[in-house]
């Protein structure tokens, strides 16, 4: 039977050594980057290092997202079925950005264009999830739990730190994790669909690039010694949560990898249905024209 993946940031990092677990176990895998070279190298080599020759490559900035709406689009019109849906595609970047539509950078990638990709493939994965073996949303995140979602200036205009902007996005994928378990639990009679959020602490990836100058150096110096991983490392904790039956049926739970793998409590405000409500909504006036927020599937 086969199985088929979406993994955003699959070209790279973190992304792509999921993408290398998930084709070891048989999937056929649609990794997703912004780099046409650089997806294309990633696939061939994801082909080459697992035998599996069912992989393909789809590029787009999903900083922008009318980007991520059109990904949705091209993925309904060539796929029925969704088995497993990964968010990898991440920045942190030290200053802050706006993108064409707007939007400050990093939470654009990290946390909206999440949003924007995941409701137009609910349908896909409804597709793909039944009570035996559901089809699972992994969010990987930033390990941060301190922090929070600036609603009424999540752009941080004259209020931008990299810690701030981290702590916000980090806040917005725990919160959306579980408010999108919770509309889904309300929608589906038996769970088809369910939904984590890893959150991931210091990993040596090219994500570093654009970092400030300040953690450029203290993350090496102070962090990697300490707490440092691996993409392989935190890859596997992700796997467990594509993977293992043990969490066939766990939905709207929180995950942290640091040293050790283990489900965390969440904090009041994060679980609080009013915030994550406020946050569906603020997600909702941010997307492109035409795009359909419903879980009526």
């Amino acid at each position: 039977m086969h199985r088929t993946a979406l993994i955003t940031g699959g070209t790279d990092g973190i992304g792509k050594a999921i993408a290398r677990g998930l084709a070891r176990a048989g999937h056929d895998l649609i990794i997703v980057g912004r780099d046409p070279d650089k997806g294309m190298r990633a696939l061939h080599h994801l082909r080459l290092t697992t035998a599996n020759e069912n992989i393909e490559f789809l590029r787009a900035d999903l900083s922008l997202m009318g980007e991520a709406k059109r990904l949705a689009d091209i993925i309904a019109d060539r796929w029925s079925v969704l088995n497993r849906l990964v968010h990898c595609a991440g920045i942190v970047c030290g200053r802050r950005i706006l993108t064409k539509e707007g939007i400050e950078s990093n939470f654009a990638v990290n946390y909206l264009s999440r949003f924007a990709l995941t409701l137009p493939l609910l349908p896909l994965l409804s597709a793909g999830g039944n009570t035996n073996a559901t089809a699972r949303i992994v969010i990987v995140g930033g390990a941060a739990q301190i922090g929070a979602v600036h609603f009424d200036n999540f752009n941080l205009d004259g209020n931008f730190s990299t810690l701030r902007a981290v702590g916000q996005f980090s806040q917005a994928n725990d919160i959306f994790a579980i408010e999108l378990a919770r509309r889904l639990s309300a929608a589906q009679k038996s769970p088809r669909i369910t939904v984590t959020c890893l959150k991931i602490g210091a990993v040596k990836t090219n994500i570093r690039k654009e970092f400030p100058a300040w953690m450029k150096w203290v993350v090496p110096l102070l962090f990697d010694p300490l707490v440092g991983q691996t993409p392989e490392q935190a890859a596997d904790a992700a796997l467990q949560l594509l993977l293992s039956p043990k969490v066939e049926a766990v939905s709207g739970a929180l995950f942290l990898k640091i040293r050790n793998f283990k489900q965390i409590k969440p904090r009041a405000r994060v679980a609080d249905p009013q915030i994550g409500a406020k946050l569906w909504s603020l997600s909702e006036r941010l997307m492109p024209n035409g795009f359909v927020s419903t879980l009526d599937f």
